[in-house]
């Protein structure tokens, strides 16, 4: 047996150990240790048959429930588990079925809503604010509610009421709507459940009822979540937590990792599961370096990529001091992520696209511009000309084509003029708002970017060049002939592959393949082959390379890290950043320190064009 069998045997016994472990038992689950597999092995190792108890398996979204029911029913082909003494839901559903509900007076007719914005009358006049504008939180010491409005300046202007005020009557619309008409959010069920997990009559009924709770992504659990938890753990309702805190990224909604290690810490036994099934082994390093330092072993890479160990892929963009990336901004970035990966046979259908907000996510265009041209030649103009009547092309972009024709029709024209064109404009009483709208002519006249040959498609643009006129008298003008040079050995190349780009044809697809795009908290939970994430601005980088750099500061105190490190662990094979060049040296100099391989990039792959 090799070194890689043996880890495998390793990992399928801590998930053997996990599958018949008895409750309570806490289960820290690496990212890509198969926890849902093992979940759904621990549940199928439920004996058929009649039974007067079942287990409850709760999860935090309908779309992670869904998943551990379809594979009850496909894969185990075990549909008995997903029914009735059973229960496969998230855990506000579970909450308010088995320990709110069925504890309320009869009256009124409570209902569970999602939120204040579905119900009309949730209100608070007399502006009609809506009542989900307020945020609101319970204190279990004091078991007192309190309110904030964080946008209260907006609807105060002009406003004889003050902010208290209106704090004081979102308080008496919520009272009013949950007492009296029966309408509880999450927090009102979190209420009453914390108050009934304290009641022993009603903790005998749950634990009757169920023989086992299983709580999966337990790191999104809120203060609330954890201190119901632990009053069920309390009343000796058998428990399995299943979590892994590094994967914590909800504080939003008030989820606490530091304080799930606190729980944790009264379940008698731990079980780890350390075998990464998903990452290669250089990307479990990468993300092990965001862990505490208790924690910086990385997990094993065990999967069918355990040895693939691309380095990390740097890809830069725009412009810093005398330093150029080719690809002037997020698009041209997000294309060439997609040509990278190609390389290493990763279609586009298995890269993904992650940041931290929406604005930021790189997204696919439908006409992206080839890189910037170095030279003024035939390649250069070709590529103003393509990229200056792309409809997706970005401004600078734009600005480039432009800055191009410039000068060939500058070198047609002044041929003999020397300093700068802002020297020569001066010289000639003209505006650079007129060059530039000569230049745009130009370059509308020039002849479609297509599979015309190098040498013909130069022809005709020379042709075109000789109708431009000079603005004002010149002395004599540069014969085209010797304008707009080629390359010998380019001259029977198609204009477009020479300047990376393919045309459409037919009924081919247009634009490059898609890449997928998510922020990183909905992509939590899956996974691609490349992963390509966006760093956007300065300040961003900054704050998270001090975070990373501190030595007290980790994926268990910080949530930047965590929400990195959930976007770093959902890639197989390929991890890739891209960020401003003028924060390059920032980040290499943070890689050297961990001792992180890396490649940089700021071309395309050889032979590998855009799709235009």
């Amino acid at each position: 047996m090799n070194d890689i069998d043996e880890q495998r045997e390793h990992a399928r016994n801590q998930q053997q150990q996990a599958v018949h472990a008895e409750a309570p038992v806490f289960i820290r689950a690496c990212p890509g240790a198969g926890k849902t597999r093992t979940l759904i092995d621990r549940h199928c190792n439920t004996p058929t048959g009649p039974r007067r108890s079942g287990r409850a398996l709760l999860s935090f979204t309908n779309v992670a429930a869904d998943e551990l029911r379809n594979r009850c029913t496909g894969e185990a082909n075990r549909a008995d588990l997903t029914a009735y003494p059973h229960y496969i839901g998230t855990f506000d559903s579970f909450l308010w079925r088995y320990l709110v509900r069925p504890h309320l007076p009869a009256t009124p007719a409570w209902q569970h809503i999602l939120s204040w914005d579905h119900i009309p009358s949730a209100r608070v006049r007399p502006r009609d604010i809506p009542l989900s504008a307020f945020d609101f939180s319970y204190d279990p010491a004091t078991r007192q509610t309190s309110v904030q409005w964080p946008n209260a300046a907006t609807y105060l202007q002009n406003s004889t009421l003050t902010e208290d005020d209106y704090l004081t009557r979102a308080k008496a619309t919520r009272e009013r709507l949950w007492q009296v008409n029966g309408y509880m959010t999450g927090l009102e069920v979190r209420i009453a459940a914390l108050e009934h997990a304290s009641d022993p009559s009603c903790t005998e009924l749950l634990k009757h009822r169920f023989f086992e709770i299983v709580v999966d992504e337990a790191q999104d659990c809120s203060a609330l979540d954890l201190l119901i938890l632990a009053r069920l753990h309390h009343a000796g309702i058998p428990l399995v937590i299943v979590a892994d805190t590094d994967q914590g990224i909800y504080e939003w909604n008030d989820a606490r990792p530091e304080e799930l290690h606190t729980f944790t810490q009264h379940i008698p036994e731990h079980l780890e599961l350390t075998g990464n099934w998903r990452s290669s082994a250089a990307i479990c390093r990468l993300a092990a370096t965001l862990r505490p330092p208790e924690r910086t072993t990385p997990d094993v890479a065990v999967g069918e990529y355990h040895d693939n160990n691309l380095p990390l892929l740097l890809l830069p963009y725009g412009r810093h001091r005398n330093e150029i990336s080719h690809f002037t901004d997020i698009s041209t970035a997000g294309e060439a992520f997609t040509a990278w990966a190609a390389t290493w046979n990763i279609d586009a259908d298995n890269c993904l696209a992650l940041a931290y907000k929406n604005s930021a996510i790189p997204k696919a265009r439908t006409q992206p511009a080839p890189e910037y041209p170095k030279e003024p030649n035939t390649r250069a103009l070709a590529w103003a000309a393509a990229v200056f009547t792309a409809a997706d092309a970005s401004t600078s972009a734009r600005t480039h084509a432009l800055s191009t024709a410039t000068t060939f029709l500058r070198d047609h024209w002044y041929p003999d003029e020397p300093g700068t064109l802002s020297e020569l404009l001066t010289r000639h009483n003209l505006t650079a708002a007129l060059f530039r709208r000569r230049a745009a002519s130009f370059l509308a006249e020039l002849p479609p970017v297509d599979h015309t040959p190098a040498r013909d498609w130069r022809k005709a643009a020379r042709k075109v060049l000789q109708t431009q006129t000079a603005p004002t008298h010149t002395d004599g003008q540069t014969p085209t002939a010797s304008l707009i040079p080629l390359a010998t050995g380019d001259l029977d190349e198609p204009i477009s592959r020479l300047i990376g780009m393919i045309p459409h044809q037919g009924n081919a697809p247009s634009g490059p393949a898609a890449i997928r795009s998510s922020t990183i908290h909905r992509a939590k939970g899956g996974q691609a082959q490349a992963v390509l994430v966006h760093l956007p601005k300065a300040q961003d980088i900054n704050e998270l390379i001090t975070a990373w750099t501190a030595p007290h500061i980790s994926t268990a105190t910080n949530e930047l890290l965590r929400t990195y490190y959930v976007a770093f662990t959902r890639a197989q094979r390929l991890l890739s950043l891209t960020y401003p060049y003028s924060k390059h040296a920032d980040i290499t100099r943070l890689l050297q320190n961990n001792k992180i391989e890396y490649q940089l990039e700021t071309t395309l792959p050889q032979d590998r064009p855009f799709l235009f």
